[in-house]
């Protein structure tokens, strides 16, 4: 006999680990366009400074603050590409739950992706209406552009990844004897 409990909860746990996905694209974003938005205005202060007792702060600014700030402007494609990696990531994730399930896992795999889709709605309608505005954190949402289109497609995309690994899992049933 097959161990049908482990299999619940590996599907629980896959499922569990994209919806992490989506809140996780989400955190990307808005912690990015946010520590953008900190750095864009406090490093013009900081390389300012000029001398401070004996030290030179615009030349320690320039070799410390200014750096990170060049990291951090790069976080507009390094979250996008993170992103990406981490959803390709979960759709190999789908091989190792492929230890043959049972059929009747297959109605509860559509249940857990019909949450997950309603889920994706959800994510994508809040960051929809943060993005669409014309103030500085939406604009700063809008320069995201690989990560904008994630999210905000993400009901599309999140359809796709579990129709394929779906059907990668449940690729691989054997007969079950009775």
């Amino acid at each position: 006999m097959q161990n049908k409990q482990g299999n619940i909860y590996m599907l629980v746990f896959f499922v569990g680990v994209l919806f992490l996905l989506i809140f996780a694209g989400f955190l990307f974003i808005v912690g990015s366009a946010v520590i953008n938005w900190v750095f864009d205005e406090a490093v013009p202060e900081v390389s300012n400074l000029g001398m401070i007792g004996n030290a030179n702060m615009t030349d320690i600014a320039s070799y410390t603050i200014t750096p990170l700030n060049n990291i951090v402007q790069a976080f507009t494609w390094l979250t996008g590409v993170l992103y990406v990696m981490l959803l390709i990531a979960s759709v190999g994730f789908a091989f190792l739950i492929r230890d043959s399930p049972n059929r009747w896992l297959i109605g509860f795999y559509i249940g857990l992706v019909i949450m997950l889709i309603l889920g994706s709605i959800l994510i994508s309608n809040i960051y929809e209406d943060f993005s669409s505005g014309n103030d500085e954190l939406a604009t700063r949402l809008r320069e995201h552009t690989i990560l904008s289109f994630m999210v905000l497609h993400s009901p599309m995309i999140f359809t796709i990844i579990s129709l394929i690994s779906g059907a990668i899992m449940f690729s691989g049933m054997r007969e079950e004897g009775l």
